[in-house]
């Protein structure tokens, strides 16, 4: 039985998703696939159309294009170019932000935040995104611990989400 802590950041954290964002099919690392999750779309758009893919391979903030798009769990994704594109469509799920593309910090505390796409961290070849630089200095101080605690949220949402 979760503790009473992790049970109040499930619970807001699910009433904090519920404006603003898509919800879709299958969470990396939970096998069920009737399970929802959220996706930070509050503009219709993936990451505010930024390409996922140059984070990873070029480690920067590059904006997608709509010639190169596609959807995926309900949400539109820009690339800046066909190459990214299918890079994307090989592995979307290793490619795309974690936490659905919500402020990585936000969620470590129970917390569903947009984002500012031009400030991120990647980590162990993971995408993480911050609400802006001032919170992201925060996020650096103790990386290690925010992931640990932002991934136990996410995972308790998502169980509590498929109930």
């Amino acid at each position: 039985m979760p503790s009473c802590g992790t049970l109040a950041r499930v619970i807001l954290l699910t009433l904090i998703l519920g404006t603003g964002v898509a919800l879709s099919k299958q969470e990396p690392g939970v096998t069920d696939p009737s399970v929802d999750y959220a996706v930070n779309a509050a503009d219709g758009l993936a990451i505010h159309g930024y390409d996922p893919v140059a984070y990873l391979e070029d480690h920067e903030a590059v904006p997608g294009s709509p010639e190169f798009a596609t959807t995926w769990r309900g949400v539109e994704w820009r690339f800046s170019s066909a190459r990214n594109l299918s890079r994307f469509l090989s592995d979307p799920v290793g490619y795309s932000p974690q936490y659905g593309g919500f402020g990585a910090y936000g969620v470590s505390i129970g917390k569903a935040y947009d984002v500012d796409p031009t400030v991120f961290d990647v980590i162990d070849g993971r995408l993480y995104l911050h609400r802006n630089a001032r919170v992201r200095e925060l996020w650096q101080r103790n990386p290690t611990g925010y992931i640990a605690e932002a991934d136990e949220t996410w995972r308790q949402r998502v169980r509590g989400s498929g109930s």
